[in-house]
């Protein structure tokens, strides 16, 4: 993740950094869009804007009593049914409606009547629901057109609406008739299925003989209960005459205690005597009182007199006479109350039999006569309802009312609404910016080389020690093969001559710069100067052997004692720029142990302090010469000799070989050379890397102007490298033979020529615009 994220960053400064380099192009571009944008949008305002007009119309009444919710009459439902079956409106289809309402048939003709077209006029018609202020407003329907003629569009839009407001009213018309229609021929079966629901009640209650089954159903019911309270007295009654027919039998009854009895069972609430259960005739009546009597009196003399006395036992003869004749009478006096009871019972729950059998029956009856009432009730409901919506229909087809309404007059908008000038702005800020950065990032990727030397320095983060100007003297000197300082020495020896003052300020700028580049160099380390110093590139063909000489003579000519190495001994190239022989050089000086560096040095003609150590013959295999020993013991031995202020070595390009960081692992530190319009900007990068991961010290980069305003344009094909990538096979490519290019190993740009004048100056100009635009907007 952390690789990813750096990665991720490293790719958006990229990013910002092509936008910052191609800001110029950039702007040029947004401003152009933006421009372009303004332009068009005044030129449509002017001459083409788009009004908009619009009118709203109320579909729906929304304080009708048919869109009401609240009516609990049943008459008024059904008759709401009934409207909404024969109006058609149970359900409100709002996208038919609109389609129905952009149709060719309602729009044809207002088409027609204007001199326009069916599809032109439905392209610019929009039709919506909702109001202004509440889009669930599904009653109102906004119409809008949108046109370039305001007083057409309005007549347009009061046509339209006048259409719409006639076609609804033959619509409802068209839909009353329908309707009422309707109504009448459903009214007859109405009246039919009402007439025999009416029979069919009066024939069930004649064959069951009843009015209202519901309420005798709750008499009956009445009458059970009754006859269930009176069956439990008379049980109640039957179990107290067994129980005291049980205890006379048994003797546990007294006399006194069966009058007691007597008097429980024939006190009854009721007035007859259908409540007694026990009743005694006048003759027991008269036994039970005698036999009382004579018990008293035998109480009464056991109190006086003793049990045998004549008088206690006369008494008691008298009770045992008197008791079986009462017990007799008392036996067939609960035997009859018993019987009484007996038929009470048995008629009692006779009754509840039969009225049990007629309640049962009463649950069918009550369902045959609710459903006959609740159809009846329904169809006399419908057949109101039916009178009542067709006397409706007939009140409202007499009215001829618009069922529409317009609720916003057809108008139209005196401002345009097209083109919107703050979108058109924003929207042309933003394809500007858009565009823009698409165009630089564009242009970076094409042209994807340094234009500058503080524009080197800031991407590749080094320090910038010199930047050599463009010098036109110095064109085709590779190719040529020339004699580069000869040519030198004699124009510079010559100030009078024409060509000297042809190149007199470049010779002059070029000088200070490497001056100034010295100074630098000097400057990097002041606790030990530097003394060994190798010079590479990227690339082959950026100007390495050049820069050296030409520095190597500046400080030649500052006293400074200067020693010059060429260690390219792939494809060396000093020796024919300062016009030496190559028999022995550095790799004859690496190949013999014997041999010493000192008989390898030669003195250039006119500069006594200016040696130079060329390459000598092509080894077979230079990379083993330069990591050997021997090399490392010759910069020992340059490093400390002290015959030099400074020592400068030509190394082959950086990538695809290693001779130059074998080299550099030697030296006091490695300077850069850039090429400014040449090479491709991620090529020093590559470059640097290797030099970091080598361990290689490096100084810092030197800009070298390659163009001269980038006149002479380069062609990637023939300078052998291309667009984000290097192939290392280039290289060795460059090193076989001498490449067919056009570009030199320092300058390429075409030798200055005497201006033309008059119209051939204008027209030179005109040509050179575009070319002087596009430098401008590359730097």
């Amino acid at each position: 993740m952390g690789a990813m994220g750096v990665a991720e960053e490293i790719d958006l400064r990229e990013l910002w950094l092509a936008l910052r380099r191609r800001r110029k192009l950039v702007t040029v571009t947004a401003s152009t869009v933006l421009a372009l944008t303004v332009m068009v949008t005044a030129y449509q305002r002017i001459f083409t804007p788009v009004y908009l007009g619009s009118f709203s119309l109320l579909i729906t009444d929304p304080i009708s009593s048919e869109n009401s919710n609240g009516n609990s009459n049943a008459t008024a439902l059904s008759g709401t049914m009934f409207e909404q079956l024969a109006r058609n409106t149970t359900s409100n289809d709002l996208p038919t409606l609109i389609e129905v309402l952009r149709s060719p048939m309602l729009l044809n003709p207002i088409a027609q009547h204007f001199d326009l077209t069916y599809l032109n006029l439905s392209s610019r018609l929009k039709i919506s629901i909702g109001g202004e202020k509440s889009q669930e407003a599904e009653g109102v329907l906004n119409v809008s057109l949108t046109g370039h003629d305001p007083v057409q569009d309005e007549l347009v839009l009061k046509a339209i609406s006048a259409a719409y407001l006639h076609a609804a009213l033959e619509q409802r018309q068209k839909r009353l008739a329908d309707g009422l229609t309707f109504l009448n021929k459903n009214a007859p079966t109405l009246q039919q299925k009402t007439s025999q629901l009416q029979s069919d009640l009066a024939k069930f209650r004649e064959r069951h003989n009843l009015i209202e089954p519901t309420e005798e159903g709750g008499a009956i019911k009445g009458r059970l209960a009754q006859l269930e309270s009176q069956l439990l007295g008379l049980e109640a009654e039957r179990n107290r005459l067994q129980r005291v027919r049980a205890e006379i039998s048994s003797g546990r009854l007294s006399a006194r205690g069966f009058q007691e009895a007597i008097s429980t069972g024939s006190g009854g609430s009721s007035s007859d005597n259908s409540g007694k259960g026990l009743s005694v005739g006048d003759v027991d009546q008269s036994l039970l009182q005698l036999l009382l009597k004579v018990e008293s009196e035998l109480a009464a003399a056991r109190s006086k007199y003793k049990p045998s006395s004549s008088m206690v036992q006369g008494i008691e003869a008298r009770q045992r006479q008197l008791q079986p004749m009462l017990l007799r009478s008392q036996l067939e006096a609960v035997d009859g109350a018993l019987k009484l009871n007996a038929g009470r019972l048995a008629m009692a729950r006779s009754q509840q039999q039969a009225l049990t059998f007629q309640f049962l029956r009463q649950p069918a009856l009550i369902k045959q006569f609710t459903d006959i009432m609740q159809d009846l009730k329904i169809a006399e409901e419908n057949l109101a309802g039916l009178v009542s919506a067709r006397e409706n229909f007939q009140l409202e087809m007499a009215q001829r009312s618009v069922p529409w309404r317009v609720i916003a007059p057809p108008q139209i908008n005196p401002r345009p609404i097209e083109p919107s000038i703050s979108r058109n702005l924003a929207l042309g800020a933003i394809l500007g910016l858009v565009a823009g950065a698409f165009a630089g990032l564009l242009r970076d990727r094409l042209d994807h080389v340094f234009h500058t030397a503080a524009e080197a320095k800031a991407d590749l983060r080094l320090p910038l020690l010199g930047h050599i100007p463009h010098v036109n003297f110095f064109q085709g000197v590779r190719e040529g093969k020339r004699f580069q300082l000869q040519e030198l020495d004699q124009l510079v020896a010559n100030p009078a001559s024409e060509a000297f003052e042809k190149y007199r300020s470049q010779l002059f700028y070029c000088q200070e710069a490497f001056r100034s580049l010295f100074t630098s160099l000097r400057f990097l380390n002041s606790e030990k100067p530097l003394r060994l110093i190798a010079i590479s590139s990227s690339l082959p063909r950026e100007g390495k052997s050049l820069i050296i000489v030409l520095l190597a003579k500046t400080l030649a000519e500052m006293g400074k004692k200067i020693l010059v190495i060429d260690a390219d001994m792939r494809r060396p190239q000093l020796h024919q720029r300062l016009g030496l022989n190559n028999l022995v050089g550095l790799s004859n000086l690496l190949a013999d142990d014997c041999l010493h560096w000192r008989n390898c040095v030669q003195s250039l003609p006119g500069y006594e302090h200016w040696d130079v150590i060329t390459a000598g013959l092509p080894p077979p295999d230079s990379t083993r010469l330069l990591s050997s020993n021997r090399m490392r013991d010759l910069m020992v031995d340059l490093g400390h000799c002290g015959d030099y202020d400074l020592v400068l070595f030509d190394t082959p390009p950086l990538l695809g070989l290693t001779d130059a960081v074998l080299v550099a692992e030697n030296c006091d530190g490695l300077v850069l050379l850039v090429s400014l319009d040449l090479v491709d900007r991620a090529l020093p990068k590559q470059a640097i890397e290797i030099i970091h991961n080598s361990g290689c010290p490096l100084l810092g980069l030197v800009a070298n102007s390659i163009k001269s305003g980038g006149e002479t344009e380069l062609n990637s094909s023939d300078n052998n490298y291309s667009y984000g990538t290097y192939y290392a096979s280039s290289v060795y490519a460059n090193y076989a033979g001498d490449a067919n290019v056009a570009v030199g190993s320092n300058q390429d740009a075409q030798s200055g020529a005497p201006s033309p004048h008059g119209w051939w100056a204008l027209g030179g100009k005109i040509r050179r615009l575009p070319g002087n635009l596009l430098r401008w907007i590359d730097r």
